[in-house]
């Protein structure tokens, strides 16, 4: 967070502010407090924002005491529970820029962490660049002078994910989207095809603007025609839009600095071992699911001359499908006897690839987005659950295909292969948070 480390400890200190920084918070209220800042032995209830789970919780459970308070360091309140406890430690860092990198560990312990962890940790595990984007607003100042981004499909995972990280770092954002929702953690400006006189006001913003094309369904369900047809009309025409009104603004004076397009790596035949880099076009003869590379094409065709074109990988963050459903493979177990290569990314890094292309002097065309370490299906899910071991019994691609019919989702998410990798970005001085998929597996697992 673009905060020094004392206006963080300031924030973490004081008991009122938590209901402010933290949205998955219903109680923080201080039970006895010696003094009217957080200290050691002071105690609060807490009671995360959950319908059912928060109001069982709010009669049940203890109050929590805080158990360290360092200031400027670290702050960690525990609640006892039978055979053991609840935990959540916030540790501050200082950062070399000056600003601070806040770290949060939520943590159940005993016999019943396996219940409590879904009634409690969950809850209180939410984005915690939702927190940092509100603390600077609570703390902070943006530059006025830094262009703003503007983020068009910001309200979903990924795109909300950046936005509350550039405002946790200071910087200016304005998410586009049709239905804008109270008590998002970003300022939001509505938009659509026959709508754009609010979005004409962010275009001729005095400092300029870059835009960060996200829109579209998610990727992810069967791919029937039908899904394909509404795949390509929730990023097609919005793009196309998107762009007139681009181009309206700057003959009026707007300044565009950087277009970011969001694309996809296609899958590949399932046992396909061939290299896809930035010299790797995507076409609608080679690429699997049907109809994934035509759309992929359009995609990235859509955008203006001069767009920078980001072709992401699966991205794994503890709170996306992707993940729940491999871990759940992970722990039956059982292999897949179809195992190519996955391109995954952790979500941390998207979007530091993202920050990265922003500022550049000179950013490439194309970028692939994908983690360095080339894994196959195999080797992700071992690093999910690695105390497991080998795992013993295969599972033939036919069942595997069923099974994912059956919840909705495109079987060749996880049983085509691409051997995704980028020639650019070391070269272009990014450093992955997230190299290797044991140290990925390990932070996106709760």
């Amino acid at each position: 967070m673009a905060l020094s480390t004392d206006m963080v400890w300031d924030l973490l200190a004081s008991p009122s502010a938590w209901l402010q920084f933290d949205d998955q918070l219903q109680k923080f209220t201080p039970v006895k407090m010696v003094g009217n800042r957080l200290q050691v032995g002071d105690t609060v209830k807490v009671v995360p924002k959950a319908l059912v789970r928060g109001f069982v919780h709010a009669i049940t459970a203890p109050a929590a005491t805080i158990v360290t308070a360092r200031e400027n360091q670290e702050i960690a309140w525990r609640q006892n529970q039978p055979g053991g406890h609840t935990q959540q430690r916030w540790i501050i860092h200082s950062a070399d820029d000056g600003g601070t990198n806040l770290t949060r560990h939520t943590e159940v312990v005993g016999p019943l962490a396996a219940p409590l962890g879904v009634a409690l940790a969950d809850p209180l595990a939410g984005d915690l660049g939702a927190v940092g984007a509100r603390m600077f607003k609570m703390a902070g100042k943006p530059d006025l002078s830094q262009p703003l981004n503007i983020i068009a499909g910001g309200s979903g995972y990924l795109g909300s994910r950046l936005a509350t990280r550039m405002l946790a770092a200071g910087k200016r954002v304005m998410v586009l989207s049709r239905n804008p929702k109270s008590g998002a953690p970003f300022p939001q400006t509505r938009w659509g095809h026959d709508d754009l006189v609010a979005l004409h006001e962010q275009l001729m913003d005095d400092a300029g603007f870059n835009i960060i094309n996200l829109v579209g369904r998610r990727i992810g369900a069967k791919f029937t025609a039908q899904e394909v047809d509404a795949l390509a009309a929730s990023r097609i025409p919005p793009t196309e839009t998107l762009s007139r009104a681009v181009r309206t603004a700057e003959h009026q004076g707007g300044k565009l600095h950087r277009w970011i397009q969001g694309s996809a790596v296609p899958m590949w035949d399932p046992k396909s071992t061939a290299e896809f880099t930035e010299e790797t076009s995507p076409t609608a003869a080679q690429d699997g699911p049907d109809g994934m590379g035509q759309l992929v094409d359009d995609w990235e065709a859509a955008a203006p001359k001069g767009a920078i074109i980001v072709r992401s990988g699966v991205v794994l963050g503890p709170q996306t499908e992707i993940i729940m459903g491999l871990a759940a493979m992970a722990m039956s177990k059982t292999r897949p006897n179809i195992d190519g290569f996955l391109p995954w990314i952790h979500e941390d890094d998207w979007v530091g690839i993202i920050e990265h292309l922003l500022t550049m002097p000179r950013p490439p065309k194309v970028i692939v987005a994908v983690a360095p370490q080339q894994t196959r299906l195999s080797e992700v899910i071992t690093a999910l659950a690695p105390g497991l071991g080998t795992r013993s019994v295969p599972v033939p691609a036919t069942v595997l295909s069923i099974g994912m019919n059956i919840i909705r989702m495109e079987p060749g998410m996880l049983m085509g292969s691409t051997r995704a990798r980028s020639e650019v970005l070391e070269d272009s001085g990014y450093h992955f948070k997230y190299p290797t998929i044991a140290e990925a597996a390990d932070a996106v697992t709760l």
